[in-house]
């Protein structure tokens, strides 16, 4: 039986990139297809898709499967270029809602380079392990993008 509980959950990042603001700017929005893992596409052939983020309000945070496909996964809602985005989006039963979910993304310089700080928010349909599972995912994504921007190896998926 599904688990049909309603709640409220809340998650926290702040991530240390030693790369300029326009730096990680420009890696979390005209160039996120880059670094994009494998595993994070829901569909597509492999080689065919891209990942896509219009930094614009009203624009999309989408996967591009090039064949007419794909999936959408939020709307920009606030754009201060260099300095904050925040997107929502929808969450569909097949993927373990129906859920809103509402992320914000912020960035500010320091002496090692630039502070991301991260929030997801989401209400709707979701379990404990379902909470875990979004955390796990999150931090696997800026593990990818800090290695990109500092010219490491990329973060294989944890297990």
């Amino acid at each position: 039986m599904a688990n049909n509980t309603a709640g409220i959950s809340a998650l926290q990042m702040a991530i240390q990139i030693n790369a300029t603001t326009a730096q990680v700017w420009q890696a979390l929005t005209a160039d996120i297809g880059a670094w994009w893992p494998a595993e994070f596409y829901a569909g597509g052939d492999s080689g065919k898709r891209n990942f896509v983020l219009e930094a614009e309000p009203g624009g999309r945070m989408y996967e591009d499967w090039q064949d007419g496909g794909g999936v959408l996964w939020a709307t920009v809602v606030t754009v201060d270029p260099g300095k904050r985005l925040q997107v929502t989006g929808s969450v569909f039963p097949n993927w373990g809602g129906p859920t809103q979910w509402f992320g914000s993304w912020e960035l500010s310089n320091n002496e090692e380079g630039t502070l991301l700080k991260f929030e997801d928010h989401s209400i709707g349909r979701m379990s404990a392990d379902g909470a875990a599972e979004k955390h796990k995912g999150w931090q696997f994504l800026w593990d990818v993008l800090k290695a990109q921007l500092e010219g490491k190896p990329a973060p294989s998926w944890p297990d």
